[in-house]
Order: structure tokens, then C-alpha cells, then sequence
């Protein structure tokens, strides 16, 4: 075709385009804009800024319970107990101390003096039991994580509303709250630092209701909300009334939500971000911050306590059937998706990552890329031509989610199951695959809330977490000798005996494969020169509530020394 320019039209555009061309391909900012000033003491003041790429569900923290919201209440509500930076040992956040009995069946929490909510009502032990209540009634709000606190005494005959108050839950003074088991929990205190059992302002709750509540809450962490836009930001504010007049150092710290990953990157880049994460960097940002000398200071590589897969079913067409299940463990080729993403992420064949107490390097029956065994398990299931109907995949949306449900896709196709991908806002994706029969097949994944396997298995995979909506057992799996086993896990006081019981039953679901275990992810930070992290929780990564910046911010020289 000839072309519709003249001559020297044709000569400029070539010229321009080369001019562009070069200018695009040259990396801008080889290293940081901007450095702090210098001071080795925190500094009061300033705005830290982060991003995700997805949007934001609920501030609520009895519903809160994945990790952008977890993320944004951890900032918005404090517990009787939190994680210690330095030990990761569980210590008093609200309360001001907390016992254990003898017998190891209560708990008494002694509360600080004068403490208050941010909006300025009272916070003491009534507060904090109505809170509890509020959360474990799945009539006033469709809590997710009930199951951990189910060993209080009555909260089942509360829950159906067969006692009005959950009698394990005993106010003893202003100041006093026990908290009486039915059984020996090793990890009450754990679920007791979770945000959901945050405690919240019931009486407003009540009076506003759970959606305005979700979208305006009160509590009684170091930051207060100032603004939530959804599908663009969230801001928050410094709390005057924060029980811990030192605390925080921030004024702000702003979170865009739905942002487009290159987006974040150019803008951290530019400076205009504080702080980013895995959900930040694509593989060749990665490259690109590993291979300039002046950004090699500020980013951290560590493991990640957490796992990803396929959750398949089990109630669902075609995955109640066992070898099914099996065929697409075994079908899926994990160093290949490891490649696609310059190995930060680990290739896994089991339910619990590297990290996590119970972790099993030598797992029996793991899966693997194994082609042959795939085809074997097709023709046991009855479908030795490959599966006769299209499967539909839900995924999250983003460039990472693509990448994943291709790879998926291609690797299915090779033992004749075709795949449908289908991609969903983050909220709406939650909600329908935690919906009982709504989704045959989801690449799905798990955060750690504390460091015990019980976090892991009992979470998605004892029938107790089968519900019709809100369903964390989102493979809808149940197996009567699994929750035996997780039950006596869970009240052993032995710790050795304890993690083989659930090595035992981490083995009995790389045999059922209600997932198919994919890999595991490697916690990739970096932050601007001028942003001090101070000490971050073990549990929670993305928490800014030490953190400060070193103002005023000059323009980088590479001369003060990183942290």
C-alpha cells in the first residue's frame, strides 16, 4: 500500500518516531528522585502513600478477611493482643496484661485504663464482649472467621440463638473480661489478635447498620478514615484519641485502589509512592530495580507465607469426581508458571508453604508436573478423550491473573479439559466464589493470619467453614475423618504430636485434591530512601503503624546510608 504521506511528511514521522522510540525504551529513573534528610529519630508528620490493584471490599473487621481490606482495618482498629514485632510472640495491645489459667481453659485480660474509641466513646470490658457478640452472631453480621472462637463456652448456642449471650464471655469489672473454653485452644490467643475480634462500637454499628458501618467505621487503632472513593482511594487520618500518645508518626497514609500495575511502578519511580510490593512489580520492574546499583539498597526479598492453587468444587460438575481432580493436579506444569514470573514464586505440591510450622519438603504424593499420571487419572475418571464440556475459570482481574489462567488454560488443554477464563473484580470475585455451587473452578490463594498449620487447613478445608455465602471452605469439601483429625490438632498440647497430625492430614488432601497446590509466593519490598519501616508486624505485612518518613525530602545523592 502506498503510503498517504508526502516525501518529507513521511521523513519527519520517521524521525519523530525514532525520537520517541528511543526516549520510551530509556529507563527514566535509574535511581530514586529523593532521599531523606538525615535524622536518626522518627520524625512527626507526612503522607505515605501505597497501592493495589484491586479494589476494596468492607472496613468492617468482624467481615474483613482478605488482604486489602485486612490490610487498611489493621490501621483502624487495635485487639486486646497484637504480635510482637521482634519475637512474634502474641502480647497485650488493648489490654494492659493478660493471664492464662492453670488448667488452660480461661483467659482473664486486663484492659487499660481511660481507653476510648475514636469518635470518643467509652472502650472497656462491656464494650469489648458486646463487640465479641456482634461477631459471633451470624444474625447481626456474616462474620467469616466464627470458627475460631468456637471453642468459647456457648458461642454454638449462641450462634442458634438458643442462649442470648455467649456465656464463656464474662465481664468481670470495667477493666476485667474472662473468656472460659470448652476445651484447651492452642490457638486462642492467635484468633484473639486477628482483626475480628477488634473491638467496635456496637451501639453505632446497630444504629447506622452492617453497610454503612462497613464503609464508615469507628475503632480504636492508631488511624481514623477520612475518605474511602471506590475503585480510587482510601485515606486515613491520624487518630488524636489513639490510646498511644507516641504513636503514629504519620498524619496520613493514602491507599489507590485499582491501579493498573505499571501505574503503580511509574509513579513509585517518579516518587509519587512510597512504598511498593509483589502486587506492584511486574518481572521486568523486577529485573530492572535488581540490576540499578542505587535501588539495590531499598528492596527486600524475603518468603511469604502463602500459597496459591486451583480450588475445584467438590459439590460441583465435574469435580465431584476424585480423579478428575487428581488429572489437573497432576497436569499442571508449576516450574513453568515459576519461569513466567523469574522464579519469584516457588513451585508447591502441598497445602502448607515454607515458613509454616508443618511444611513437609518431602511431602508423599505431592503434586507435580506429571503428564502421564494426568492422563492416567482422565481415563479413570472416564473421560480418556479429554472431558466433553467447558470449564469456567474464575480469576481476579490484573496483568498477573492473565498471565496464570493462560498458563493454566494451555496446560489443561494437553489432557483435554478446556477452560473458560473468566475474570471478576476482586469484591465480586470473593463473593461468588465463596457462594455454595456457584463456581466449578478458581485460582485461588492463602495469606497467613498466624503461624500454625491450623490457619491453613482448618480455614479452608474443614467442613465447619462450608456455609452458603461467605464460605471460606471454598472447595466445599468435607471429609468427616479430616475434621476429626483437625479437632484433636487443634486441643493437643504437644507440640510435636500436634504438627504430625496435621502432616498427617495435609496428606490426606494431596490425596482427595479438592485444590491443586501451585506455588508459593516470595514477598518482594521496596521503599522510597526517605521511608523509614520501623518494627512490622511478623503476621501482617502491608502495616505502616511504625513507619515514618524523613522530612523533608531532598533530591537523592546517594549519600545518606540506607536503613
Amino acid at each position: 500500500m502506498r503510503s498517504i504521506l508526502s516525501p518529507r511528511l513521511s521523513r519527519w514521522f520517521l524521525l519523530v518516531l525514532v525520537f520517541v522510540t528511543q526516549f520510551a525504551c530509556k529507563e527514566p529513573y535509574t535511581a530514586p528522585r529523593f532521599e531523606g534528610a538525615g535524622s536518626a529519630t522518627p520524625v512527626r508528620g507526612g503522607t505515605f502513600r501505597f497501592a493495589f490493584d484491586t479494589d476494596l471490599r468492607t472496613l468492617d473487621p468482624a467481615q474483613a478477611y482478605d488482604e486489602l481490606s485486612t490490610a487498611v482495618v489493621r490501621h483502624l482498629f487495635d485487639g486486646l493482643v497484637d504480635y510482637d514485632p521482634t519475637t512474634g510472640e502474641v502480647v497485650p495491645q488493648l489490654a494492659e496484661r493478660f493471664e492464662q489459667a492453670a488448667d488452660g481453659l480461661s483467659y482473664t485480660f486486663y484492659l487499660r485504663a481511660n481507653l476510648r474509641f475514636s469518635d470518643g466513646t467509652i472502650l472497656d470490658a462491656h464494650a469489648v464482649a458486646r463487640s465479641l457478640e456482634r461477631m459471633l452472631d451470624p444474625r447481626k453480621v456474616p462474620c467469616p472467621g466464627t470458627s475460631f472462637y468456637h471453642l468459647l463456652e456457648g458461642a454454638d448456642d449462641f450462634a442458634e440463638g438458643r442462649a442470648p449471650h455467649v456465656r464463656g464471655i464474662v465481664v468481670r469489672d470495667a477493666r476485667t473480661l474472662v473468656m472460659r473454653l470448652t476445651q484447651r485452644d492452642q490457638t486462642f490467643l492467635n484468633a484473639m489478635a486477628m482483626p475480628f475480634a477488634a473491638p467496635v462500637p456496637t451501639a453505632y454499628a446497630a444504629r447506622v447498620g452492617n453497610d454503612h458501618f462497613a464503609r464508615n467505621p469507628i475503632g480504636a487503632g492508631p488511624f481514623v478514615l477520612e475518605a474511602w472513593e471506590s475503585g480510587s482511594r482510601v485515606v486515613l487520618r491520624r487518630n488524636p484519641n489513639y490510646w498511644d500518645p507516641s504513636r503514629p508518626y504519620l498524619d496520613r497514609i493514602v491507599v489507590e485502589l485499582s491501579l493498573a500495575r505499571h501505574l503503580q511502578f511509574m509513579r513509585f519511580q517518579r516518587g509519587d509512592m512510597d512504598h511498593a510490593t509483589n502486587y506492584t512489580l511486574n518481572t521486568a520492574d523486577y529485573l530492572m530495580m535488581t540490576e540499578q546499583r542505587a535501588w539495590r539498597p531499598y528492596l527486600k526479598r524475603e518468603p511469604d507465607i502463602a500459597m496459591y492453587g486451583l480450588s475445584m468444587n467438590v459439590e460441583v460438575t465435574p469435580f465431584q469426581n476424585v480423579h478428575l481432580r487428581r488429572a489437573v493436579a497432576f497436569a499442571i506444569d508449576r516450574d513453568s508458571i515459576a519461569r513466567s514470573r523469574n522464579y519469584r514464586i516457588v513451585p508447591l505440591g502441598g497445602l502448607y508453604p515454607p515458613g509454616l510450622p508443618g511444611y513437609d519438603a518431602h511431602l508423599p504424593g505431592a503434586h507435580t508436573y506429571d503428564l502421564a499420571r494426568a492422563r492416567t487419572e482422565m481415563r479413570l475418571a472416564g473421560y480418556p478423550d479429554g472431558y466433553p464440556n467447558e470449564i469456567e475459570l474464575w480469576l481476579t482481574e490484573g496483568d498477573a491473573a492473565v498471565m496464570y489462567g493462560q498458563l493454566i488454560q494451555a496446560d489443561l488443554r494437553r489432557i483435554g479439559i478446556r477452560i473458560r477464563l473468566r475474570f471478576a473484580s476482586f469484591p465480586v470475585y470473593l463473593d461468588t466464589t465463596q457462594r455454595r455451587r456457584a463456581v466449578a473452578m478458581s485460582f485461588a490463594g492463602w495469606n497467613m493470619d498466624f503461624p500454625d498449620p491450623s490457619n491453613f487447613i482448618d480455614t479452608l478445608f474443614h467442613s465447619r467453614n462450608i456455609s452458603d455465602e461467605h464460605a471460606q471452605n471454598q472447595s466445599f469439601y468435607a471429609n468427616p475423618a479430616l475434621d476429626a483429625l483437625l479437632d484433636r490438632a487443634r486441643i493437643e498440647p504437644n507440640r510435636a504430636r500436634r504438627i504430625a497430625m496435621y502432616q498427617e492430614a495435609e496428606r490426606m488432601l494431596v490425596t482427595d485434591a479438592p485444590w491443586a497446590f501451585l506455588f508459593a509466593s516470595t514477598r518482594i519490598e521496596v521503599e522510597q530512601p526517605y521511608v523509614h519501616r520501623g518494627a512490622s508486624s511478623p503476621v501482617y505485612p502491608h502495616e505502616f503503624r511504625n513507619t515514618w518518613l524523613d522530612l523533608p525530602r531532598r533530591p537523592f545523592t546517594g549519600n545518606v546510608s540506607p536503613r
